[in-house]
């Protein structure tokens, strides 16, 4: 594995100069690869591709085989929604297979009707996994409802800790030994917690939680580690 590092001036998402900055490396570091006989596939921030939406579908079958060999049936699978890349797949395979598992989604951001990442987007890409598979398309009402996203664990806005991110990240740690990250786990697991604690999540449930990565950050946020000096 390799990792480029690319200085830039500005917001890569606001900035028209600092993102094409990127997209000419990324063009220039394809064709290198290509030129040596390599097959390359591009993926953008946060792997909203379509090939990471199916790949999604796989993990959701691997999430049954998994708790199936464990004995368990679940009820509940929580996770963080971001770029929406998760949760068109894991609810393709689940439409398909026709199993009763619930998806409760944590957003990072805010996911309504006319921002860039809504439930509209979330039904077109699962009707796409789902024809992928060659499986029934159910209508848009069908997809819609099966969307359970909680947008109150955003905190001060997007990458930026909030006191219960930082809060469940220490717990998880302290107890498991897990580590999840301030600008995504985290806050999905804070929503985790918070739906457990206050009932929303019925008493002997089976609930999964989707850990998704988010930890290359993890010890320069000060909310979470405190401040480290020399």
């Amino acid at each position: 594995m390799e990792t480029h590092v690319i200085n830039v001036s500005g917001n890569v998402w606001t900035v028209p100069e600092a993102a094409a900055r990127i997209t000419d490396a990324i063009t220039g570091r394809r064709a290198e690869l290509e030129a040596q006989g390599h097959k390359v596939l591009v993926v953008g921030t946060g792997g909203a591709h379509p090939d990471g939406f199916i790949a999604h579908a796989l993990t959701f079958r691997e999430m049954l085989e998994q708790s199936g060999s464990a004995g368990v049936d679940l009820d509940f699978v929580y996770h963080t929604i971001g770029t929406g890349t998760a949760l068109p797949g894991m609810l393709a395979a689940k439409l398909s297979l026709g199993h009763p598992v619930k998806f409760r989604s944590i957003s990072i951001q805010q996911c309504n009707d006319g921002d860039w990442m809504n439930p509209g987007v979330i039904v077109e890409r699962t009707k796409a996994v789902l024809a992928t598979l060659g499986a029934p398309v159910p209508d848009d009402a069908t997809i819609r409802a099966e969307i359970d996203i909680d947008q109150r664990f955003i905190g001060e806005d997007y990458a930026v800790a909030s006191p219960e991110s930082s809060a469940a990240i220490r717990e998880l740690a302290r107890a498991e030994g897990i580590l999840v990250g301030p600008v995504y786990t985290g806050k999905g697991l804070a929503g985790l917690l918070d739906h457990a604690r206050s009932g929303r999540i019925p008493v002997d449930s089976n609930v999964a939680f989707l850990h998704t990565g988010d930890t290359g950050n993890l010890f320069e946020i000060p909310e979470v580690v405190g401040h480290i000096t020399d």
